[in-house]
């Protein structure tokens, strides 16, 4: 009853296929089951013409079918076209998005070449030149806001005193 595991299976190792040996032991060690007899169903005139009936396709299955494949088909295509168009806002809002960016940072390009550009010592000879002169102390009227405002100082404020 001990045999090896190649004898059990009928494993054959190697790179040839050789002949196996008709063995005098069957190949399945489970008895043989005996099959009983089917007894044959006997269905009435009414059960066939059920059968049939469920088989068939009638025409209301059609319809439904039809109309359920439509509604799938409408939808699909809805789907599509709001996903098309919303793709295609947000290339444009990204076309947007790129053109304020570059916009804003002409706009800074240009501020930073204006406020370089003046220079306050040509000013200066410029309104000497046309009898303009440092305003005195008293020409200078202080106004104090009661209401706070933003205000962006772009340089140091020289003291009045």
């Amino acid at each position: 009853m001990d045999k090896t595991r190649q004898e059990r299976y009928n494993m054959i190792y190697g790179n040839t296929a050789r002949k196996i040996e008709a063995s005098t032991q069957p190949a399945s060690t489970q008895p043989e089951r005996k099959q009983r007899p089917r007894r044959k169903v006997q269905t009435t005139p009414q059960t066939k013409q059920n059968q049939k009936r469920v088989q068939s396709i009638d025409l209301a299955f059609i319809k439904v079918l039809v109309a359920g494949i439509c509604v799938i088909a409408a939808m699909s295509f809805f789907y599509l076209s709001e996903r098309a168009q919303f793709m295609k806002q947000k290339s444009v809002l990204s076309d947007s998005k790129t053109q304020l960016n570059t916009l804003q940072v002409e706009n800074e390009d240009m501020n930073l070449e204006i406020e370089q550009s003046i220079k306050f010592d040509t000013i200066e000879t410029a309104a000497k030149k046309y009898g303009m002169s440092k305003p005195d102390a008293s020409h200078i009227l202080r106004y104090e806001s009661q209401d706070a405002e933003y205000i962006r100082q772009y340089g140091k404020i020289p003291n009045a005193d």
